[in-house]
């Protein structure tokens, strides 16, 4: 609720009229932002809050139904929605939700690593066009002195940014497991600022424990690609990934625990990488009408092939739900995870 309150008091600022004044609709007089919550009563203010929560609440529901008109995402939902009722739903959360709060997406942070090395632009860019992301990685940490590129990987994501955007909602919808490649540290410090903290936090290589674990309803974070501040079981750079998705695959079968829940990816490109691969092999080996169905909130760019995009994310049994919207991207999730929520 604490993220609600901080949005609330964002409005509020925001709401200052040409007196350095906020007006508050439903309240009588004005009043200063930096003594706003002092000069209102706790029982005002939460009269007043409640009315901001539900107001937006309608608004945000709203948007959740226009976005669910779009295509084919209302009976796709639905069928994700019961799922949820069942509380077989597990969040699998992608760098885009980090990014809000000022950590890097890999692409930029590739980029900006390459300025500490001989790697020339011309050698990046070829790599990143034909999605070779774990390649270039590589080419950079090889080009850099021992220790280096951990350095650079910790400085990145090892820090504790101030939380922004949808991620801050997640603990509010989902109170189970949880699964990352993310290395930040923004999921876990959700959860705590909820006072829903984690029982466990699993590292992908050393998480052969979690089948326990999903079986008890058990709380925990599972942060399959590592953490920033540890070389130990991070998979980022071509031989880190060979050695887990390689000739002995250890991370298959986290995989393949895992994905015998439904799946919910957010901020997830779901572009060409391991993970998708490793979930496509599974599903080759047991066949589409035994495995179980995962979906995504996935937006729609302009010049996009909706139904290529699609096709690709079916061979991983992944199912698309739409929105387009870039300049609202933040509330087209909350809308979404809100509608999710409602009425369960």
């Amino acid at each position: 609720m604490e993220y609600l309150r901080i949005k609330f008091h964002e409005q509020l600022t925001a709401g200052v009229n040409i007196n350095g004044h906020v007006e508050i609709e439903g309240y009588s007089g004005s009043f200063s932002p930096d003594a706003i919550l002092q000069d209102m009563d706790e029982v005002g203010y939460e009269e007043v809050f409640a009315g901001w929560l539900e107001k937006r609440n309608e608004q945000l529901l709203d948007k959740a139904d226009q976005i669910l008109n779009m295509y084919d995402n209302k009976g796709r939902f639905n069928r994700l929605k019961e799922a949820y009722r069942r509380n077989s739903v597990i969040p699998f959360v992608g760098a885009g939700m980090s990014i809000p709060s000022g950590y890097l997406g890999w692409t930029k942070f590739l980029w900006q690593l390459r300025e500490e090395t001989r790697v020339t632009a011309e050698q990046l860019r070829a790599l990143l066009n034909e999605g070779q992301y774990e390649e270039a990685a590589q080419v950079l940490s090889d080009d850099m002195p021992a220790g280096s590129f951990n350095e650079a990987l910790e400085n990145a994501y090892g820090w504790d940014a101030d939380l922004v955007g949808p991620v801050q909602f997640l603990p509010l919808v989902f109170n189970s497991c949880a699964v990352t490649t993310n290395f930040d540290n923004v999921l876990k410090r959700c959860y705590e600022d909820a006072g829903a903290p984690f029982s466990e936090t699993l590292i992908g290589i050393n998480a052969q424990e979690l089948p326990r674990y999903l079986g008890a309803g058990e709380d925990v974070l599972v942060k399959l690609h590592g953490k920033a501040n540890s070389g130990l079981g991070r998979v980022l750079t071509y031989s880190e990934y060979q050695s887990v998705y390689g000739d002995k695959p250890c991370l298959i079968p986290l995989i393949e625990a895992v994905c015998n829940r439904t799946l919910l990816f957010l901020g997830c490109s779901l572009g060409v990488d391991r993970t998708l691969s490793a979930m496509q092999q599974i599903l080759t080996e047991k066949g589409h009408e035994s495995a179980v169905r995962h979906y995504a909130f996935v937006a729609l760019k302009d010049d996009e092939d909706r139904l290529e995009r699609r096709d690709f994310l079916a061979h991983a049994n992944i199912f698309p739900i739409w929105y387009q919207g870039e300049d609202d991207h933040d509330d087209c999730i909350e809308a979404l995870l809100l509608k999710l929520k409602e009425g369960v």
